[in-house]
């Protein structure tokens, strides 16, 4: 089932309010990433993330399913200064150029990408800081 708005009833993962959280990351408490190899997971209560490390942070993101993850919203910023990267298992990473694997932020706190899930990739919105390669 395509993510969006689709129920009601109190704010969960099978909910109006948990619909809104997948399709819209902003409006979910953001998760903090403190390791240096953390794997993002798409599928819990918040697709929101901020890296608070002390180091870089080498971080993986799998990629969606076609059908299913279609307009999951994923954000992940930096608060440290130093160069994260997100790397996908394959050239999933579409931003209007050649597909890429990763994003490479610049390493200032603010860093970050915007993505959104659609037919098996993941579409760039919005980018501040960021490298794809």
């Amino acid at each position: 089932m395509a993510r969006g708005l689709q129920h009601y009833g109190v704010v969960g993962a099978d909910t109006a309010g948990g619909d809104l959280t997948q399709t819209d990351a902003f409006q979910a408490v953001p998760v903090v990433l403190t390791g240096t190899a953390d794997a993002i997971p798409i599928y819990g209560q918040s697709t929101n993330f901020i890296i608070n490390t002390g180091s870089a942070d080498a971080c993986t993101l799998p990629l969606p399913v076609a059908g299913t993850d279609d307009n999951l919203t994923v954000a992940v910023w930096s608060a440290t200064a130093f160069a994260h990267t997100v790397t996908l298992p394959s050239a999933k990473l579409a931003a209007g150029v050649a597909l890429k694997t990763i994003a490479t932020f610049a390493a200032f706190a603010g860093a970050g990408v915007l993505l959104r899930a659609w037919n098996g990739t993941w579409q760039v919105i919005g980018s501040t800081g960021a490298t794809l390669s």
